[in-house]
């Protein structure tokens, strides 16, 4: 058990490390990158037969560094009798923002990543996943490691009395 819990506790500092490193690398994209907004060029919506899913396909143009950019985006979302899926009206009605990297601020350490959403602030993309893995493996760890040493000093208590 002991050994489990050492090997618990070292998995939960790799994922606190993996969650620093993440937590880095989003806060620099997110000091980077720019918001624009984009406008819906096209939009196709599928109800997927036999089950209440929908899938929903948009074509969206936006000024990207000045020059004019698509960006195929595809998302599925669920509908019920008393919450029908988006018409196409309705989803070229709406304001999407693209939050991108400007070609001046890329660099091979920066990911380009190109992001779709309603809002126009970054919500991140890891937020605190890895360090909530860290802190469950360290957890387990520790418990693991404080059992197996009450467990040991049961049994020497045991065999005392025999």
């Amino acid at each position: 058990m002991r050994i489990i819990g050492v090997i618990f506790i070292i998995l939960g500092i790799l994922a606190g490390l993996l969650g620093v490193q993440s937590y880095l690398r989003d806060d620099a994209y997110a000091k980077a990158s720019t918001t624009v907004k984009a406008f819906v060029k096209s939009a196709e919506v599928k109800p997927m037969s036999g089950k209440a899913v929908g899938s929903i396909r948009l074509v969206l143009a936006f000024l990207r560094d000045g020059v004019e950019d698509t960006l195929e985006y595809s998302y599925s979302e669920a509908f019920s009798i008393n919450d029908p899926l988006s018409t196409v009206e309705e989803l070229k009605s709406r304001t999407p923002y693209v939050r991108y990297v400007p070609k001046e601020k890329r660099s091979k350490n920066m990911p380009d990543w190109v992001m779709v959403s309603n809002k126009d602030k970054h919500d991140g993309a890891y937020g605190q996943t890895g360090f909530s893995w860290m802190l469950k493996f360290l957890i387990v760890g520790i418990f693991l490691i404080f059992y197996s040493r009450v467990r040991r000093k049961n049994r020497e208590t045991f065999r005392f009395y025999r």
